[in-house]
């Protein structure tokens, strides 16, 4: 009976630990545009993402890692229509969906809307049109953050915007516009926003140069940086 009483104690005592340790691992899906991809000087680099992926691989943490729907020159309705086709790919001869990778993250990080507001920047029209322009845009946001709250009810969290033409005022004007539009509609669905526009300002090595719009090295791991420390407190502490 003694011997019963100590393997049953055995046993529950393992069972606990292991309840203790169940879902410990973070699901990581990266979302977005060549800044969640890695693009730096016209060649592939390790993104923002990637560092956040090396964070928690060091932290014994990942148990999995999705940047494949990440797409250079993806726009805020490219991404609505991804997750709305339910869009697939292959891994280890595996399909996985976006909407199932959405259902099963512990953590999704998007970067989203750049090459929205840049290419208008670059018609050179009007700034009355641009602001009008960022108002519709903003209504994409709502539309594809209502859609991934769907499918995902853990942490997720909004890269913001830099300025890439850093001596244009009109244009850092229109990301401060920007910023402050998706901040809001971020507190609406409880997703969380990443300043890093003042990071941008003022580091400019962030920027390898004035004929890059995306960041360097540096500019990447302080991205990461931003990310790492805005979910320490919640979804990385256990």
């Amino acid at each position: 009976m003694k011997k019963i009483l100590i393997i049953g104690l055995i046993v529950l005592a393992v069972f606990l630990i292991y309840l203790s340790n169940l879902d410990k691992k973070v699901y990581y899906l990266a979302l977005g545009d060549s800044l969640a991809n890695g693009q730096s000087t016209g060649k592939k680099v390790k993104s923002y993402s990637d560092y956040v992926r090396d964070y928690l691989k060091e932290q014994n943490l990942l148990e999995t890692y999705i940047n494949e729907y990440a797409e250079n020159g993806y726009r805020t309705t490219d991404l609505i229509k991804a997750i709305k086709d339910n869009k697939k790919i292959t891994r280890n001869k595996k399909e996985i969906t976006l909407q199932n990778a959405l259902i099963k993250a512990d953590l999704v990080t998007i970067s989203i809307g750049a090459n929205d507001i840049l290419t208008k920047i670059n018609e050179k029209i009007t700034y009355d049109e641009i602001y009008n322009y960022i108002d519709d845009l903003t209504d994409d946001i709502d539309e594809l953050f209502k859609l991934m709250r769907e499918y995902c009810k853990e942490d997720i969290v909004l890269v913001g915007y830099y300025n890439p033409y850093i001596e244009s005022k009109e244009t850092s004007d229109i990301f401060d516009y920007l910023n402050d539009s998706y901040k809001e509609i971020s507190k609406k669905y409880k997703i969380i926003y990443v300043e890093i526009d003042l990071l941008f300002r003022e580091n400019p090595d962030f920027l390898p140069s004035t004929n890059d719009i995306h960041p360097s090295k540096a500019g990447y791991k302080a991205i990461a940086g931003q990310i790492i420390g805005s979910v320490n407190k919640t979804l990385l502490k256990s």
